[in-house]
C-alpha cells in the first residue's frame, strides 16, 4: 500500500486527481430494495471511482457539477495523496466558484 501510495505521489506531480464522484447517475430504489443481486452490483458501480482513493487514504472532496439530461445530478471527486488535505480544499473552493452549480 506504501508503494502505491508513493506511486500515486508520482504520478500525480503535484496535480488534483479530479473523476466523476460515480460512474453513473442516482439509481431508482425501489429496484435495489427488491433484488438482493442487483443491489449488490450497483452498489459496487457506485464505489468503483471512490474506492481506490480509500484504500490509498486520499483526502476527497465530492462537488456538485450539474445535472444530467433526466435531470438527476452529478458530481465531480477531488482528490489528493495522504496530508494534502490543505492544498486540497483550496483547490476545491477555486473549482467550486467555477462551477457555479
Amino acid at each position: 500500500r506504501r508503494r502505491l501510495q508513493q506511486q500515486l505521489v508520482d504520478d500525480l506531480d503535484g496535480a488534483i486527481l479530479i473523476t466523476p464522484t460515480v460512474a453513473h447517475v442516482a439509481p431508482a430504489l425501489a429496484p435495489l430494495e427488491a433484488d438482493d443481486d442487483l443491489f449488490v452490483n450497483t452498489n459496487l458501480a457506485t464505489l468503483r471511482l471512490t474506492m481506490p482513493g480509500s484504500l490509498l487514504d486520499m483526502p476527497g472532496v465530492n462537488l456538485p457539477s450539474g445535472r444530467d439530461a433526466q435531470g438527476l445530478p452529478t458530481g465531480l471527486l477531488l482528490s489528493a495523496p495522504t496530508g494534502e488535505d490543505a492544498r486540497l480544499l483550496r483547490a476545491a473552493l477555486s473549482v467550486e466558484s467555477v462551477l457555479n452549480v
